[in-house]
């Protein structure tokens, strides 16, 4: 627990003279005054009133068009002072928790500035709670892969049963949602992200791939997967060759379009040795000329991104 002190001539700076006298004038109007932690409600004249007590003062949530701190807002907050207590008592991580993260690091790096203990304690602390972050998000992931499992097995077993043309409108609320969820992850584990997205990938296809798929749920949901594949990608650290052949057997396998576009989005995540490896597949490739020539047409669209790659053969 921490103390954080609030008096009348704290309120009075903050406010200004003529904001404190207003509320002076309306202190037999506070009604209904209660506190939780740093948070104090109340209702001045029917006006309900939020004020948050902070390292900086008050911060006020009032139902009046008045900027704050308003008169209302104070005259809560001068109602609390008057409780009769010495010190008000906040809890200090509830008050630190509602602040601007950015705010708090400047903070807590001015304060170990100098300081090599501090600083030094700081950044194990921050090491070891990432790696405990980055564990959590890789079983979160984990977890997730296991219900896309049952997921794409049901729609698999559905499509199945519709694949002599019977007509098939899959239900994909599940799916998104466990899209929505795997979205969440991507900047805790953006690795474990990109196997799960490709996971999902293949699992849609081979879906779509059995059945007679009506409506674009499903098509949808395939481009919401190669979106967060994207993504993962390009936030984590992918193996370049691994990932130009993944791209590449994507791009010239699927009856689905996966991948067809690939570049120039994925030219940041593979680099020059990724966009060679990808060239080096392309060059020997064999087959469908409708396949190869957008690919190749993309190829060159991406080579501005990557200078560093050799002029084209």
């Amino acid at each position: 627990m921490a103390l954080v002190r609030i008096t009348e001539e704290s309120l009075r700076e903050q406010a200004g003279d003529r904001v404190f006298e207003q509320a002076l004038a309306m202190a037999d109007k506070v009604a209904g005054l209660s506190a939780d932690g740093p948070l104090i409600e109340a209702a001045v004249d029917g006006i309900p009133v939020g004020v948050r007590i902070g390292p900086r003062g008050i911060e006020a949530r009032c139902g009046c068009p008045a900027p704050g701190p308003c008169p209302h807002a104070v005259a809560v907050a001068l109602a609390w002072v008057r409780t009769g207590e010495d010190e008000q008592v906040t809890d200090l991580f509830e008050t630190l928790r509602a602040l601007d993260r950015d705010w708090l690091a400047r903070q807590l790096a001015e304060l170990a500035a100098g300081d090599r203990v501090l600083s030094a304690r700081l950044l194990e602390a921050a090491a070891g709670a990432g790696a405990a972050g980055a564990a959590d998000a890789a079983a979160a992931v984990a977890d997730l892969r296991a219900e896309f499992a049952a997921e794409l097995g049901g729609l698999a077993e559905e499509a199945r049963d519709h694949e002599h043309y019977d007509e098939w409108y899959p239900d994909t609320g599940d799916l998104e949602e466990l899209l929505d969820e795997a979205e969440v992850l991507l900047d805790e584990a953006p690795d474990a992200v990109r196997e799960l997205a490709d996971y999902v990938i293949e699992g849609i296809e081979r879906a779509l791939d059995f059945g007679t798929c009506y409506g674009a749920d499903l098509t949808e949901a395939l481009a919401r997967a190669q979106d967060l594949h994207l993504d993962a990608c390009l936030a984590g650290s992918p193996d370049p060759a691994r990932l130009a052949e993944r791209l590449f057997r994507g791009a010239l396998e699927s009856g689905w379009g996966s991948f067809d576009d690939a570049l120039p989005g994925y030219a940041e995540a593979l680099g020059a040795a990724g966009m060679a490896r990808y060239e080096e597949l392309l060059a020997r490739a064999t087959g469908s000329a409708h396949k190869l020539r957008p690919m190749r047409e993309s190829l060159a669209r991406a080579r501005p991104d990557c200078p560093d790659l050799p002029p084209g053969r």
